[in-house]
């Protein structure tokens, strides 16, 4: 046997125990090299400790100095493991590649089964995030591309350039860090973190139904139509939902409670006070699932005390108006306006739903609304079977905040100038929240008929409700786009797909396993299957030189 013989094999040992350690890592790059490198380390092994072919051979004895050899190489190749697995795990030494599980390459039952019965198009767009080192894009590539692999409809177009304003203006995504899923006819959004069960039943939503948005009618509110008082309709706010494909309906309080399929309402700025029936109404859709959107006239009382008080929110009972004592109150008096607008800004960076607006106007953005009614937040009871986590999404500055009865604010004559003195002595630099958003567990406490409405998935006993205490249609609406986007993003976040198929959670990234439990005995793994190994093999060899 050549004396090299030996120095390949412990090189080949060392190759086959690198390529399990990096296993993950290689599978991404191509799904055939692990299984390459491993199998020809092995055929070396091999072929280096066989006999064939050594009868024909001179040999030459050797001392055991290669058995030295051996154990010196090993140590040496341990040492070059640990250097790497603290290069790789610098931020967390306890933690290293785990070997038991590579579940990248699988789905479930459940979506294989749909994906085989899948017979329409769909194109995946990924939509990336407004930071260019958050690879959001990336994170999800993998589980798409085995989607796409296991149907020939799933097409992944990858991830979307942003300066391409041709293909951002047809698809219109509401924002980023999404998926866009797109159909001949349909279209569907899917923003935060993907996974196998949110895409799956996204696809099964996107094909088999259409979203459709309800707008509630029959006390005053502005119409989805454009007839009337242009100022006070939704129309420009439909066409831009009905360009991204959702279906809107307007719903009449007199035809009673909403389908329970029904995922999202617009109500509210309202110029008849919503009565008990209303507010029924608002009950049953919230228990049934469904996310809501309230929208408050600032100078109407709007009858829903009932409902607010069991979302753990209040309307103050204050007009908010310019304060015309500010640099930019002086500047927006001078152009005479009949009702001076109240600036909303402090767009909430931390919420799905504003930050869109605060990455591309910034969280001091400028959004002049008609006057406005401030919402507090009530500490909830923590005995109560309903439990709220609200979020402030906008708020006022530059404000002067006027107490009004509720008699007050509904003798407001809205068609000729007003004149309403601000409260004396009110704090100048107050932050005043404009909009709320209300996550809520329990709703099926909201349930008139609490028999009929009742939940036996916690997880599923969920809802969401965003108030907005300003029209968001009026005079100053079209004054910039923040107004008429609002809404749309709104509608995007809240409408959540049927869970038509419950898959459990599972993780497509390089496991991990931790050492923290018992690291003396993963140490002494790593540390003795590399020199054993290549102490054994190089003992072999040893052995076949001295019978030679």
């Amino acid at each position: 046997m050549k004396k090299h013989k030996l120095e390949f094999s412990i090189g080949a040992i060392f190759v086959a125990l690198i390529v399990l350690l990096m296993w993950q890592y290689l599978y991404v790059i191509s799904k055939p090299l692990p299984i390459i490198l491993i199998s020809l380390s092995g055929l070396i092994i091999l072929y280096l400790i066989s006999p064939f072919g050594e009868k024909n051979k001179e040999h030459e004895v050797y001392a055991p100095k290669y058995f030295a050899q051996a154990v010196i190489s090993s140590v040496i190749g341990v040492g070059i493991i640990i250097m790497g697995a603290v290069v790789l795990n610098k931020n967390n030494f306890s933690k290293t590649f785990d070997l038991t599980t590579n579940k990248i390459n699988s789905l479930s039952d459940e979506s294989y089964k749909f994906l085989d019965s899948l017979s329409k198009p769909v194109e995946i767009i990924c939509i990336p995030s407004a930071n260019p080192t958050d690879n959001y894009c990336d994170n999800s590539t993998d589980l798409i591309n085995i989607f796409a692999k296991r149907s020939k409809y799933i097409t992944n177009v990858g991830a979307l350039n942003l300066s391409d304003k041709a293909m951002l203006q047809k698809i219109q995504p509401s924002g980023y860090a999404r998926l866009i899923l797109l159909t001949d006819s349909n279209k569907s959004e899917l923003d935060g973190a993907i996974t196998e069960s949110r895409l799956t039943n996204a696809i099964i939503n996107l094909v088999r139904f259409k979203k459709v948005v309800y707008f509630l009618s029959g006390s005053g509110e502005p119409s989805i139509n454009s007839e009337g008082n242009i100022e006070k309709n939704y129309s420009d706010i439909v066409s831009s939902l009905r360009s991204k494909a959702y279906e809107v309906k307007e719903w009449n309080i007199k035809q009673g409670n909403l389908p329970v399929e029904a995922r999202v309402l617009i109500a509210g700025d309202n110029n008849i006070a919503y009565s008990e029936q209303v507010q029924g109404i608002l009950q049953t859709f919230i228990a049934n699932g469904g996310r809501l959107v309230l929208i408050v006239n600032p100078y109407r009382e709007q009858g829903l005390d009932k409902l607010y008080s069991m979302l753990n929110i209040k309307l103050d009972p204050t007009l908010l108006t310019l304060n015309i004592n500010t640099p930019i109150g002086q500047q927006i008096q001078k152009q005479n306006l009949s009702r001076p607008p109240v600036i909303g800004s402090n767009f909430n960076m931390e919420s799905p739903i504003t930050r869109v607006i605060a990455q591309v106007y910034g969280v001091q953005g400028v959004m002049p609304v008609d006057g406005a009614r401030p919402i507090s937040i009530i500490n909830s009871n923590n005995n109560s079977s309903i439990k709220t986590n609200s979020t402030v999404l906008i708020s006022a500055y530059s404000a002067a905040p006027i107490t009004l009865t509720p008699e007050a604010r509904n003798r407001i004559d809205l068609n000729s100038p007003f004149q309403l003195a601000p409260d004396i002595g009110f704090d100048a630099n107050k932050a005043w929240p404009l909009a709320v958003d209300v996550e809520v567990t329990g709703i099926s406490n909201f349930a008139l008929d609490k028999v009929a409405t009742k939940v036996t998935d916690p997880a599923k006993d969920k809802s969401e409700v965003v108030i907005y205490g300003f029209s968001i249609v009026g005079p100053y609406s079209k004054a910039v786009p923040i107004s008429e986007e609002l809404l749309p993003i709104t509608v995007a976040h809240l409408y959540q797909d049927q869970e038509l198929v419950s898959i459990p959670a599972k993780d497509f990234t390089p496991k991990q396993f931790n050492l923290t439990r018992n690291p003396s005995a993963w140490l002494l793994l790593f540390a003795g299957f590399l020199p054993i190994s290549t102490a054994l093999a190089g003992f072999f060899i040893w052995m076949r030189r001295r019978s030679a």
